[in-house]
């Protein structure tokens, strides 16, 4: 009853994502096989490169937001795009913002073929000394490009007590960060057969201990199944994606103060 309810769920769950990308899929409608696995309705067979590049922001980050000074505050931005589009956050005058790694954010297009929703945060962890800055979240796929900006409004927190400021705990843990996931997937459709790879991205100080889990809560190793490994930066890898392996991959996230969760989707697809 348990596996029916969740398969249910899972069939519920492709038929909104498919609502939200059927008018990016060239014009074909898309159907449930037999199996339930997707498969593009044609009168001819028509390559995998066929489906158009594509990317749009389908959740932007606020129009504008305030930090208090020595605050942190998170951006968050979500890209959806055909081939997998790689995400960036940029600062106001052209410089990357993702101070702590220029490259965290990026995603490598190595899969023509799939399709994929992104979900990318910036932590600022400290303030500009200006009144204001603008960070502009940018999405790219197969040439194409779409932005989001925010801007931040800085402003002057109120004078710390000179006693609060000298208890132990707060020199302790100043220098502490927070786990927290900066990119993940929230959905993936990847043909069966290839080679996946599911980002786990993460700061935190010290530096989060990553982890994924499926979705009876169980951790997912290569000890359980040789398909499945997770690299030293975070990635799953799934080698020889299958059906089976539809549904929802955990990445946790934890340090010595916090711990922090993000779930990817992942559908399988028949080729054509």
């Amino acid at each position: 009853m348990l596996t029916i309810g969740m398969m249910n769920l899972k069939i519920l769950y492709l038929l909104a994502m498919m609502a939200m990308l059927a008018p990016q899929i060239n014009g074909r409608a898309v159907d449930l096989d037999q199996d339930n696995s997707l498969s593009a309705s044609s009168s001819s067979t028509v390559p995998r490169m066929s489906r158009p590049n594509f990317v749009k922001i389908t959740s932007p980050p606020p129009v504008q937001i305030t930090q208090v000074r020595g605050s942190t505050i998170e951006l968050e931005c979500e890209v959806m795009g055909s081939p997998t589009p790689t995400v960036q956050w940029v600062h106001g005058s052209g410089q990357t913002a993702d101070w702590d790694d220029a490259t965290m954010n990026i995603i490598s297009e190595s899969s023509p073929t799939t399709m994929a929703r992104v979900v990318s945060r910036l932590v600022l962890d400290h303030s500009s000394h200006a009144s204001e800055s603008t960070y502009t979240c940018i999405g790219r796929s197969g040439g194409q490009m779409a932005l989001a900006s925010t801007t931040v409004f800085h402003v002057e927190a109120a004078r710390a007590n000179f006693t609060d400021m000298m208890k132990p705990a707060h020199h302790l843990f100043m220098h502490l960060k927070p786990a927290r996931v900066t990119l993940h997937f929230r959905a993936l459709f990847e043909y069966m057969g290839s080679t996946v790879i599911l980002p786990c991205k993460t700061v935190g100080r010290p530096l989060p201990e990553v982890t994924w889990k499926n979705e009876e809560g169980n951790v997912i190793g290569s000890m359980q199944d040789p398909r499945f490994r997770t690299l030293p930066t975070g990635e799953l890898i799934i080698n020889d994606l299958r059906w089976s392996d539809m549904g929802s991959y955990t990445c946790v996230a934890k340090n010595a103060i916090s711990k922090d969760e993000a779930e990817t989707f992942l559908y399988p697809i028949r080729p054509n």
